[in-house]
């Protein structure tokens, strides 16, 4: 536990080592927000918002419709699309400031180790700086176990409990699960914790509980009715469609990737701690129990799931957001916080170099596809539209929601495509129909291609331009461009 000796232990080396590695986490976040650049995902995402919908494809509509308002508010740009990252991130720390008075006797000492476990590890300063729906996720989760704390701590006191807590809980988990599907398995978490507490177990005879549930309900209603009327589509790609399955030869590597995962973004300095603040021991903090059912929940539906296809890194972001508040208990100002710390710099510096400055694997070979489209896409919405100039053109096409989406994005097109045969969103908004015998200028890139299928859609297909994207003097990726003409279907 952190006690007053913990702190006066620090020593000034060390406590002026971790306000240098603070700075630079903040320094290296607001260098990757000013950038200019942005993943392919977050474009997507933006596309998305220039379509509203009550639902999408991918996934729920909550960061698409706030996309939508930044774009109201800021206008078609980087800034517009950076807002809300911002604006969640400094929440988050607002929030965890709450939490630490809920749950710490010595919540000034509690907040400050949040905070910099909250800036320094990597799933967390990954999942925070970027407009994908992880970062309206993080917030509403926090905001969610801050109102199940409020509401279970004095109710394991054997208070009478305070309904409205559990109403706002609920409607937060709710309103996280229409920023993305996984959210719900905090509600999962706690309603484990709900059966399985004797106190807690009493709520079940009330009828203000059920209440609770189906404001939850209510709230993801649009999920709800844009699964119904889509045959299930969303809940198909997520279950079914997004998994390619483990090979063969490996059975074990779903497995392996999980847990490296777990370790890499998480940090490998973290693991002890997060031993010590899951052990089971009397005395706990109080609340600790909700957050551990809900680590475990998600930890364990994951763990089973690795051994039947690949699980990427954030998926386990529920778990990680429980625990988070509950480490610094565990957690001492020592040189184990700054190498963790380190860590993490050394973290945020690659993305903000990766995806700001150069792919880091073009100085070895060929930039990975996921960083490279991350550039040079001005250069290329001004040559699409000196070609469209040139041609007679009726709409323009990627070959993959990671060519279209950030080509859309420059050229402030929403009516971009996407032809590729991966499903996207793209396919709910393009009626074939409404654009036969069109010409179209279609998009791809050195290691995609345009393939047989889809320059059967076409008369003619011509290769008239390649774009070559260079950073640094260094080829990030080249950029086909084709002429195809007379659109069939």
């Amino acid at each position: 536990m952190i006690t007053r000796n913990d702190d006066a232990s620090v020593t000034q080396p060390l406590k002026f080592l971790l306000i240098a590695g603070v700075a630079l986490l903040l320094g290296l976040r607001l260098f990757f927000w000013l950038s200019g650049n942005m993943v392919a995902d977050e474009a997507y995402y933006w596309m998305w918002s220039q379509h509203p919908a009550i639902s999408y494809y991918d996934h729920p509509p909550l960061n698409a419709w706030t996309l939508w308002a930044a774009s109201k508010m800021v206008g078609w740009n980087v800034w517009a699309l950076r807002l809300m990252p911002v604006l969640t991130f400094l929440a988050d720390i607002w929030v965890l400031w709450l939490i630490s008075k809920q749950i710490s006797t010595a919540p000034k000492r509690h907040f400050a180790v949040t905070f910099v476990l909250f800036l320094s590890t990597p799933i967390f300063l990954t999942m925070t700086m970027l407009a994908l729906p992880d970062h309206l996720m993080v917030l509403l989760l926090l905001l969610g176990l801050l109102f199940f704390l409020k509401f279970f701590i004095p109710l394991n006191e054997d208070q009478p409990p305070v309904w409205l807590w559990l109403y706002a809980a609920c409607i937060c988990v709710g309103l996280a699960t229409l920023a993305k599907y996984n959210a719900v398995l905090l509600g999962a978490g706690v309603f484990l914790y709900a059966v399985f507490t004797p106190n807690a177990r009493r709520i079940f005879r009330h009828g203000q509980s059920y209440l609770a549930f189906a404001l939850f309900l209510l709230v993801v209603g649009p999920e709800i009715y844009w699964n119904i009327n889509t045959n299930a589509s969303s809940i198909s790609f997520i279950l079914r469609d997004r998994h390619a399955g483990l090979p063969s030869e490996n059975n074990f590597s779903g497995l392996i990737g999980y847990l490296a995962g777990m370790v890499g973004f998480l940090s490998p300095f973290l693991i002890w701690p997060l031993a010590k603040t899951l052990w089971p021991r009397p005395n706990a903090p109080a609340g600790l129990g909700i957050a551990k059912f809900a680590f475990w929940t998600s930890s364990l539906l994951f763990l089973v799931l690795s051994f039947t296809t690949d699980i990427m890194f954030h998926w386990n972001l529920v778990a990680y957001i429980a625990i988070l508040p509950f480490l610094a208990q565990y957690v001492r100002w020592g040189w184990l916080t700054f190498a963790h710390v380190v860590y993490g710099v050394l973290l945020a510096a690659i993305i903000a170099f990766n995806f700001g400055v150069l792919p880091i694997r073009t100085y070895f070979s060929t930039a990975d596809y996921f960083s490279a489209r991350s550039f040079g896409w001005t250069e290329t919405a001004t040559r699409v539209q000196t070609l469209m100039a040139e041609h007679d053109i009726g709409f323009v096409a990627g070959t993959h929601y990671t060519i279209s989406a950030p080509l859309g994005f420059a050229m402030q097109d929403a009516n971009v495509t996407d032809l590729g045969g991966a499903p996207s969103q793209f396919r709910y908004w393009f009626e074939p129909a409404q654009h036969l015998g069109e010409n179209a200028l279609i998009i791809t890139h050195a290691g995609n291609g345009l393939g047989e299928t889809l320059a059967d859609r076409f008369e003619t297909v011509e290769l008239v331009d390649t774009i070559e994207i260079y950073r640094q003097g260094y080829l990030v990726e080249k950029r086909h461009t084709y002429l195809a003409t007379n659109f069939k279907n």
